[in-house]
């Protein structure tokens, strides 16, 4: 029995069935794409503020201590002024040049797009945008100017919610006070002030067409750097609103014969001119950043005091352009000064080197940014000894522990061997620490930190305030660190050694005294908090050393008229960089010369070039800041030195290290010393007897022949410290990989 054919009708319901239900899961497909995709666009959308958040958007301004604006934060230099007070050819230039359709698109304006792409496709290049002036607040506001297709969508659904959210009065009035029109103005009423010297609301016709012409290249359109196209670009935007019948043919021809520089004010002074205090404004911007964010600074409207004498800081630079040009002689083309108020903390003044450099590509002069005070990381040299010296003190040794500088090599590998050199050629001599340091005596500085040992000595200056190069290992440097191998900068070397008058507290430097938010209110004010870095006693002893430095060693022309000086002079290997870092009882002050290229000076030393500045540089801060001639004495050491002083007790020194000697100590002398001078510790060099051996620096176990020469180095140990084991990692050759490498 046949079955019968279906009928055609029921094949059609069966088709229109299927077709049906692909259409609706299409459907719900779609929508679930669409959704998923919007998700993934709001993921990090930002939630949209009222206008009044908005508002809060202004410009930082950055003050001395005694009230001279220094500088401000550019990134946003705005004042916001409402719509109202804006002139209306203003608005309407700024609509026919940026979107002509603004009143009747909603965010987003597609014909203006597709004529944006056929433009472009013409002319085979970006000749053209399509955003509105919806889409540009939306970027302008909340995202980055990257080019993606992501970031375009999301500027198009914020175009959208913008548009839902605020009227267009409110959007235009929102653009209007936000967006760019170069060299850091921002806001229609910043920039009538940049240009034109007056208030928005006085701007004539050509004048409003002209600020309205600048956002589309601000820098390239800019009246002070090309007229021409400034002038090209005003004329357009006035025959484009005489078109739209914002205004009358007659009075477009008039303004385009008034001369674009009519009214025009001359060139900002920060386009010719540094700010007042360049460099230090500049470490005060980081500071701030560090501190609060960079939206906060640079978009909060903060009122910030910092802690610069303004009055100070001008005789200081004048005091380094004077001293620059008449060390021309030696070479040194760069200067870095720092002074502190030891008490607070507070700087009151910073050099950080010639605010212009010399363009190499165009030979013009171009405004230098790098602060040699906080940002050179330069070799302290022999300035670096009073962290070996304080390291020394804390273990027992005492200022007049004696040392001899006789000559002392040490293997720094592959057979080669590095010895210190004095200064003046001289060796064999036995002197006190205090002595040693007073004429920066190298060799016992070398044989001081072999005593004390590297990381001991890193520690101590690490506390003080000491931070090394982050690319540095400061311990590979060895024996050498206490040459001053390693870099430091101005700042950190200045305030570290500050602690040392203040009884061993350390106070950290800032830059910044109280800052107030856009409302006047106090949101920070500093508040000096000592850290003790150093004992008492410890940072008498070595004020009292670096006060001889300066009365009868190096920094003899550091000294100032009735009042007591400390500090060191530092001269780099090959006199690349010359110091002097020294203090009275209130004024710390750091002074560096040198070369950018890090060549070498022709002559001079930290004692004949830097400590005649900073005697110059502190006489200046003390007319302003006095305080104490002579530093306090510590009571409780007094007290002590009071009961030892008439008890004499009989000692066997060594006389290399100046500490009681040990049975291994090559020279000894006795001698019968007041108690309270004598050593209490026993000399570290000679505990037992040393000789040098080949280390395998792999295995770390004795070389053997088989080892690679790259890999042997030869230390100097004692007895029990010479590994008893032989390398085991670097075996004999096979005979076929002998002929190989002879061959």
């Amino acid at each position: 029995m046949r079955r019968r054919k279906p009928a055609k009708s029921s094949l059609w319901q069966s088709w229109f069935r299927w077709l049906a239900v692909g259409f609706i899961l299409s459907y719900i497909l779609t929508m679930v794409a669409g959704v998923g995709f919007l998700k993934w666009l709001e993921q990090d959308l930002p939630n949209l503020d009222d206008i009044s958040n908005l508002r809060l958007t202004q410009v930082t301004h950055i003050y001395s201590a005694d009230g001279v604006l220094l500088g401000t934060a550019m990134s946003v230099y705005r004042k916001w002024v409402s719509l109202s007070k804006i002139p209306k050819t203003l608005q309407w230039a700024t609509i026919v040049a940026e979107d002509r359709r603004f009143y009747t698109h909603p965010g987003i304006d597609l014909k203006g797009i597709v004529r944006a792409i056929w433009e472009c496709i013409k002319a085979r290049s970006y000749v053209q945008g399509g955003s509105t002036i919806t889409m540009q607040l939306a970027r302008n506001l909340y995202l980055s100017s990257e080019k993606t297709i992501r970031r375009k969508l999301k500027e198009l659904l914020l175009a959208v919610r913008l548009e839902r959210k605020f009227s267009k009065e409110e959007l235009l009035e929102l653009y209007l006070n936000t967006v760019c029109y170069g060299h850091g103005a921002y806001g229609v009423q910043a920039a009538a002030e940049l240009y034109f010297g007056k208030d928005v609301g006085e701007l004539n016709l050509p004048q409003a067409a002209l600020l309205a012409a600048l956002p589309k290249r601000p820098s390239d359109l800019s009246p002070f750097v090309n007229p021409q196209a400034a002038k090209r670009r005003r004329d357009y935007i006035l025959d484009a609103m005489a078109e739209e019948g914002y205004i009358t043919r007659s009075e477009a021809e008039a303004a385009k014969r008034v001369p674009i520089t009519e009214g025009l004010r001359p060139a900002p002074t920060w386009l010719v001119a540094p700010p007042k205090a360049f460099h230090f404004v500049e470490y005060v911007k980081r500071e701030l950043v560090r501190r609060f964010g960079h939206d906060i600074v640079d978009r909060g409207g903060l009122k910030v005091y910092t802690t610069l004498n303004y009055r100070l800081q001008k005789e200081v630079e004048a005091i380094a352009e004077r001293y620059l040009k008449a060390y021309r002689y030696t070479g040194a083309d760069q200067m870095a000064i720092v002074v502190i108020h030891i008490p607070t903390g507070r700087i009151l003044a910073m050099y950080g080197g010639r605010p212009y450099r010399i363009d190499p590509r165009t030979g013009k002069q171009k405004l230098d940014h790098f602060n040699r005070a906080v940002q050179a990381y330069r070799q302290p040299g022999s300035s670096f000894k009073p962290y070996v010296y304080a390291a020394a003190l804390e273990i027992g040794f005492r200022p007049n522990s004696l040392f001899n500088d006789s000559r002392i090599s040490f293997p720094v590998g592959n057979g080669k061997w590095w010895s210190p050199k004095n200064y003046d050629g001289r060796y064999g001599r036995t002197m006190t620490l205090e002595t040693a340091l007073a004429i920066s005596n190298n060799v016992i500085a070398v044989k001081l930190i072999r005593a004390v040992g590297v990381d001991k000595t890193i520690e101590v200056a690490n506390r003080m305030g000491i931070r090394f190069p982050s690319n540095v290992d400061p311990e590979l440097a060895s024996y050498s660190l206490a040459l001053g191998s390693i870099g430091v900068t101005v700042l950190d070397h200045t305030a570290a050694l500050a602690s040392i008058a203040n009884n061993g507290a350390r106070v950290i430097p800032t830059g910044v005294n109280k800052v107030y938010d856009s409302e006047g209110k106090l949101i920070y004010s500093a508040k000096a908090e000592p850290q003790q870095v150093l004992m008492p006693e410890v940072a008498n002893q070595l004020l009292r050393m670096l006060i001889s430095v300066v009365t009868k060693g190096t920094g003899r022309r550091a000294q100032i008229p009735d009042y007591q000086v400390a500090g060191k002079t530092g001269t780099s290997e090959n006199v690349k960089d010359v110091w002097f870092v020294g203090f009275t009882p209130t004024i710390a002050c750091g002074v560096w010369m040198g070369r950018d290229d890090n060549r070498p000076l022709r002559s001079g030393s930290g004692g004949t070039l830097c400590a005649p500045v900073f005697k110059e540089v502190v006489m200046t801060a003390l007319k302003y800041y006095p305080g104490e001639r002579t530093f306090r004495a510590f009571s409780h050491e007094q007290a002590t030195n009071n009961r030892d002083e008439d008890r004499e007790v009989r000692v066997v020194i060594c006389a290399e290290s100046g500490l009681l000697a040990t049975d291994f100590c090559p020279v000894t002398y006795s001698d019968v010393v007041p108690a309270n001078k004598a050593p209490k510790r026993k000399c570290p060099l000679h505990r037992e007897e040393l000789q040098p051996v080949l280390i395998c620096t792999v295995s770390g176990k004795l070389a053997t022949p088989n080892c690679p020469a790259q890999s042997v180095v030869t230390k100097t140990l004692s007895k029990s410290d010479i590994p008893t084991e032989a390398c085991d990692l670097h075996l004999p050759l096979p005979p076929t990989e002998e002929i190989d490498q002879q061959e």
